[in-house]
């Protein structure tokens, strides 16, 4: 099965980015390396127009995984554990929700009740640059409704049957959950599996955050009858 990592940096040189770090590194242990790695570089671009162009140019992929370029990948299973997945889910990541309920403040795991039942998978924080905390949100593998857009691989099968992609109504916050819930529209499986990553973010630092703050506007408007 071919599979393609694609991601977006600030960064003019994808070496220099955790992810692609990570992958050099997984290549010197274990036979799993992603057959093609797209890195859009000094991207001023909002991830969904990014994520969409590299979806319209791939005409052979059966797997795209879009992952955030701060991201320690650090399973050297991951592109096996994928393909199993992928055999019940069109959509993985490695964290997501249940039963989301549309209300502010809009983060994929306050929508789902917070941290308790609703919650499925794991991931890993950098706590500085040499201790990490792995978060678990609950069990997996599991059937979710939306996902955290840290990690996302897409069946490509599945996207070229209903036309799915990302919605470009947002540059960064909420392009994850929005295009979650367009996939669920589509009648499309989302799931998570226990893929071990690193993530070198805080996440959002504060509700009063101005960008954050005119993206959740226009989500709310779009997805308030959801």
């Amino acid at each position: 099965m071919k599979t393609a990592v694609i991601s977006c940096s600030k960064e003019t040189d994808s070496s220099k980015t955790l992810l692609v770090k990570s992958l050099d590194r997984i290549k010197k242990y274990v036979n799993v390396s992603p057959d093609y790695v797209r890195v859009f570089t000094s991207n001023k671009e909002g991830l969904s127009t990014c994520y969409n162009k590299a979806i319209a140019e791939d005409t052979s992929s059966d797997l795209m995984i879009f992952v955030h370029d701060d991201v320690f990948i650090d399973d050297g299973m991951f592109i096996s554990k994928l393909i199993e997945a992928h055999q019940t889910y069109d959509i993985v990541g490695v964290a997501g929700g249940v039963n989301p309920v549309i209300k502010a403040p809009a983060l994929w795991h306050l929508m789902c009740g917070g941290f308790g039942p609703n919650l499925r998978g794991a991931a890993g924080h950098y706590l500085n640059e040499e201790l990490t905390a792995i978060t678990n949100f609950g069990y997996t593998p599991a059937r979710v409704a939306i996902l955290d857009g840290v990690f996302l691989s897409v069946k490509m099968e599945s996207v070229r049957k209903t036309n799915w992609k990302f919605n470009e109504n947002y540059k960064f916050h909420h392009y994850d959950i929005a295009s979650c819930l367009d996939a669920n529209k589509l009648k499309l499986k989302l799931g998570v599996a226990p893929i071990y990553i690193n993530h070198m973010s805080p996440g959002l630092k504060s509700f009063d955050d101005t960008s954050f703050l005119e993206s959740q506007s226009i989500f709310l408007n779009e997805y308030n009858s959801y």
